[in-house]
């Protein structure tokens, strides 16, 4: 259809051109003109001069020339010689097989062919994902700068790594859906930013929709900025022995590069945006989410759960270091019916001398953490070490506490257990708030709950808070305020 509308384009820019009759010498001046401009012109022709030419004499009259056509292609084939090698020159020259370029090329009209074929809903977003994430890299190239060549020569690398993963397991929706062998790379627009950001997920075997799993979110710590490094990984073959998946559901989002994990860079929110990304696909026991984190990924993990402690069941802390949340901000004792498992290499010297600042601040609230110093490891943990983790988080569940406090530091995290402190400058920038603290007991159908600094508090006493019914009291600092029939809708309280 493209070059139907073409053909009509160029047919309505000819058909107004009037009716002329070149002159032979003005003819090859004419095209050596246009070759010099790069442009052609394609002027409406009376070929009768090839038999009679028709030319302005001198003296403004007119008179007939007989004229020889072999003279006349001998005069204008140097110059019709000369415009096609012109444009031949002009031509873009095509990529190198060993080029970013030339390995997505391949890749797009890979994917494009797969997607001609029916494919499970999901595992054709996940082939579109893996084409849009390839082609953004790789037009990033263009804007690379002093870099370019070393950055084209790592890209080329994971796009080869793509590009056998297709020729294998990589084309078959059966090892992603079915067996669990292969993690599926989904992308999405972010609602933070309207960037283009992924996450992978790997789903347990013969994965069923309708049954719940547990769900297991791993933060990644530093590594490659290149997106795709993350996505290749995928894509590489499995190793002999290689554990196949638990009867879980396991997401890895992408970290936007070497930053943290911030609300201020986009970052955290995408982990929530990821979960429920999931939700839309699968399902999920929400009284079986399990975090864990290595290297900078476990700093943010320990900073993350001491601000949302009543979504995790378990948490997993590899070679991290509490800067993300610092003893001093007084959050420890928001997780403390967190259970938390610490693992550091004992050669890991870095990290290994601010390990105990972790096992100190948790055993200091009342909730000493599971502890593995690794014999003769570095910084970087092994299989094993990554299957004992994941071993112990399963073996917990998320219960409600009966007794349970928050400090509120942030302006996204504002209470737990249905239990909040709404937010007194919304429209504030940079966002900030007050700090405020509150304590809840529940004791049988009765709820005791104190506050620090807070003009005003929430409280969900339905299914998607405190899960309470029948008939109920609340107590707010002391005083009744509210008795009766737990409502379905928060209750909102001036203080």
């Amino acid at each position: 259809m493209v070059g139907r509308r073409a053909n009509r384009k160029l047919s309505s820019i000819t058909s107004e051109l009037p009716t002329i009759h070149p002159e032979p010498h003005g003819f090859v001046v004419g095209i050596i003109l246009h070759i010099a401009a790069r442009k052609v012109v394609v002027p409406r022709l009376n070929w009768n001069w090839i038999e009679s030419l028709r030319v302005i004499s001198s003296k403004g009259g007119l008179r007939t020339v007989k004229f020889n056509p072999w003279t006349f292609l001998a005069t204008c084939f140097p110059a019709i010689l000369l415009f096609l090698l012109t444009s031949v020159s002009q031509a873009e020259p095509s990529p190198g097989p060993d080029t970013p370029e030339a390995a997505f090329s391949r890749i797009r009209a890979h994917i494009k062919a797969l997607l001609s074929k029916p494919q499970p809903e999901l595992f054709a977003r996940h082939l579109k994902s893996v084409l849009a994430l390839s082609e953004e890299d790789v037009l990033k190239l263009e804007l690379a700068g002093a870099d370019k060549d070393e950055r084209a020569k790592e890209l080329h690398g994971y796009l080869s790594t793509i590009e056998a993963g297709l020729n294998g397991d990589g084309e078959r929706a059966e090892p992603y859906l079915v067996s669990g062998r292969c993690s599926l790379t989904l992308a999405r627009l972010s609602q933070s930013d309207g960037t283009l950001q992924f996450y992978t997920v790997s789903l347990p075997t013969h994965w069923d929709s309708h049954k719940a799993y547990p769900l297991y979110v791993q933060l990644h710590g530093r590594g490659p900025d290149i997106p795709l490094a993350y996505i290749s990984y995928t894509f590489q073959p499995a190793e002999e022995n290689e554990a196949k998946n638990a009867d879980l559901i396991t997401i890895v989002p992408w970290l936007r590069g070497n930053g943290e994990w911030r609300n201020e860079n986009g970052s955290e929110p995408d982990i929530w945006e990821a979960i429920e990304d999931v939700k839309s696909f699968a399902t999920i026991d929400p009284n079986r989410w399990y975090l864990s984190g290595h290297s900078w990924g476990g700093d943010d993990a320990w900073s993350i759960a001491q601000r949302t402690p009543d979504l995790w069941a378990a948490v997993g802390i590899m070679a991290g270091n509490p800067v993300g949340a610092p003893y001093a901000l007084g959050l420890v004792a928001n997780a403390n019916n967190v259970p938390f498992y610490l693992w550091v290499g004992d050669e890991d010297k870095e990290r290994k001398s601010s390990f105990d600042n972790f096992r100190t601040s948790l055993t200091a609230v009342g909730n000493p953490p599971k502890v593995v110093v690794a014999a003769g490891v570095g910084h970087n943990y092994r299989a094993d070490d990554a299957a004992a983790l994941e071993a112990w988080l399963m073996q917990h569940t998320r219960r409600m506490p009966k007794h349970f406090s928050f400090v509120v530091d942030t302006p996204q995290h504002r209470g737990i257990w249905g239990v909040s402190i709404p937010r007194i400058y919304p429209d504030a920038y940079p966002q900030a708030e007050p700090r405020v603290k509150f304590e809840c007991w529940i004791e049988g159908s009765s709820i005791r709950i104190r506050t620090w600094d807070a003009k005003q508090i929430e409280v969900n006493l339905g299914s998607t808070g405190l899960n309470l019914s029948g008939k109920v009291e609340l107590i707010v600092n002391g005083k009744t305020r509210f008795s009766g029939v737990a409502p379905g809708k928060p209750l909102s309280l001036n203080l």
